[in-house]
């Protein structure tokens, strides 16, 4: 939120302000447009309006802190005796690009090495087939999975 938004919002949620505001009401049922607006309504909905961005710019910020701290503490913990503990987590997950293909490919095998559900996920006994370097196969099993990463930063109070 920039600084004369800031200013702006600050001066609307006034209540003063906020009274000589043009708002309005739909009815959601009728469509009908009501002109009739309490003021202290619409300062009402411009302190809320308020709030929402400064939620959305603190969510922005501390976003920002995650990432850092993130990259900074990969599978660590940081722990401020007395006032918080962070701890990031980074886990990954392996699925199926192509089930067709990858069937074609393992042929009879498929039902042994593929754990078959509503999704398909690939076996332990498949994802070390896909790394084997020696496996002449392992590029196309590889190039019909799908690797996907994420990182948790949680922060807690630490006592």
């Amino acid at each position: 939120m920039t600084t004369n938004t800031t200013k702006q919002a600050a001066k609307l949620a006034q209540p003063k302000e906020a009274s000589r505001l043009a708002a309005h009401i739909i009815d959601r049922d009728s469509n009908q447009r009501i002109d009739a607006v309490a003021p202290t309504l619409v300062h009402t909905a411009l302190q809320a309006w308020e709030l929402v961005q400064k939620i959305e710019a603190l969510e922005a910020e501390l976003k920002t802190h995650k990432d850092q701290l993130a990259q900074a503490l990969a599978g660590q913990s940081l722990v401020v005796p007395g006032v918080c503990r962070v701890s990031v987590a980074t886990t990954s997950s392996v699925s199926i690009v192509n089930a067709e293909k990858l069937q074609t490919l393992l042929g009879d095998r498929f039902n042994d090495l593929v754990d078959i559900s509503v999704s398909y996920k690939p076996s332990e006994h498949l994802l070390q087939m896909a790394s084997d370097g020696d496996d002449p196969m392992a590029p196309a099993y590889r190039a019909l999975l799908k690797v996907r990463s994420g990182t948790t930063v949680r922060i807690t109070a630490e006592k």
